[in-house]
């Protein structure tokens, strides 16, 4: 492979001093003359058979376009609406800085700065991202329900005049409905599903 790239660079390299001499001594007073040297872009040459694999994924960082694998327990809470159960989640004590991002599809639904401890069993927080969460009443006619924006995965429900906080609001969360990412940390680009 290695042989075969250094043969086809000098190759390209003997062409263009050709090519640069042939015009040069073929120029009239209508062409401008050839100033700079011309260079071969590497994606003008012809990949080895079973590099091109390697060479689109290390170039490409497509969009992705189908939300993530969710395992069975995170697809009855996220798509179905459920609950997990109080005092289990793998967020309900997390005090570290960082991000909590949407397990569906990536998008950034809350600050460690937002969260709080009530001692319901669940994550809480007194407020969302801006725009990352749409508040929907709850098919039991009484609760508020909230869902990721980007996705409409379920979260969990929104609570107000509880006092706990200064802005007396609670964001209930399942942590199945989310992905913590500490602080520093690069966030997965956003799922935008294909239309």
């Amino acid at each position: 492979m290695q042989i075969f790239a250094n043969n086809h660079k000098a190759t390209a390299t003997a062409l263009l001093v050709l090519a640069g001499i042939t015009m040069a001594g073929c120029s009239n007073s209508n062409r401008p003359a050839l100033t700079e040297p011309v260079q071969v872009k590497a994606a003008e040459t012809t990949p080895a058979k079973g590099d091109t694999d390697d060479m689109t994924a290390a170039n490409e960082s497509p969009a992705p376009t189908e939300y993530n694998k969710l395992t069975p327990d995170e697809e009855r809470i996220i798509v179905g609406k459920g609950t997990e159960r109080p005092f289990v989640g793998e967020y309900t004590d997390l005090h570290d800085a960082g991000t909590f991002v949407c397990r569906r599809c990536n998008a950034p639904l809350y600050s460690s700065k937002q969260k709080f401890e009530s001692h319901c069993g669940w994550p809480s927080f007194d407020d969302e991202l801006p725009g990352a969460v749409r508040k929907d009443l709850d098919l039991d006619g009484m609760r508020t329900e909230i869902l990721c924006e980007n996705c409409g995965g379920h979260l969990g429900h929104v609570f107000a005049g509880e006092g706990f906080t200064k802005k007396n609001i609670r964001h209930c969360v399942n942590s199945k409905s989310m992905k913590f990412y500490p602080e520093g940390t690069p966030l997965p680009p956003v799922v935008k599903k294909a239309e």
